[in-house]
């Protein structure tokens, strides 16, 4: 059963954060950065409202407290370069969205503090390699490059010839249904991998108590 929350909610965060964004390397992460900012900054806030008695108005409090930051890095952003966060945009908001249910930040628990953050940065950093992995076949097969964030824009390492002025079927990947399929592929290959680990840890137990 863990397994298949864990599949939802990355198939959740993927579909909220990895499909509106643009297919570069670059946009990646700066977005993944804001993730586990938001993803140490809400755990921590949690707690605070947890030492505070106020866990009725969590939700309402944690979903305030996330925007802000997000609006605090997008304005800090536009100071580093104006292009990259005008390009970004409203994604700019869908880390809080992501973090919000890989750490099941909403969950009104009040387990200790430590061990939260342990486990959500645990799960933060998982998604993190998982996207970034996406973000770069993205950039790789759909624009020929692998981009970096620069004051200037993008600054994009050629690492495969396109023809200019040609059709290019990789441009695919790049766009808002190949970011989907990309998505529902792996959230499959996870949940065929992780169901493979379970029977063998199930039949290993069987072993062990006969």
């Amino acid at each position: 059963m863990k397994n298949k929350v864990s599949a939802y909610s990355f198939l959740t965060a993927s579909l909220a954060l990895l499909v509106p964004a643009p297919g570069r390397f670059a946009y990646g992460i700066l977005l993944l950065l804001l993730m586990n900012i938001l993803m140490l900054a809400g755990t921590l806030f949690k707690r605070l409202v947890n030492v505070l008695k106020v866990d009725e108005l969590l939700p309402i409090l944690l979903a305030v407290f996330l925007i802000t930051l997000s609006i605090l890095y997008k304005q800090i952003l536009a100071i580093f370069s104006p292009i990259l966060a005008l390009t970004l945009s409203f994604v700019i908001y869908m880390p809080a969205v992501s973090s919000f249910v890989i750490g099941n930040l909403y969950s009104q628990s009040s387990n200790e503090g430590e061990l939260n953050i342990k486990e959500n940065m645990k799960h933060s950093f998982h998604f993190s390699l998982y996207a970034l992995l996406v973000f770069l076949f993205r950039d790789i097969f759909g624009y020929g490059t692998i981009s970096l964030p620069s004051a200037s824009g993008l600054i994009g390492i050629p690492v495969m010839p396109i023809k200019e002025g040609g059709f290019y079927a990789g441009i695919f990947w790049a766009s808002i249904p190949g970011a989907v399929v990309i998505t529902a592929l792996s959230i499959a290959v996870y949940s065929y991998v992780s169901s493979k680990f379970e029977m063998v840890k199930k039949e290993e137990e069987i072993n062990g108590n006969s």
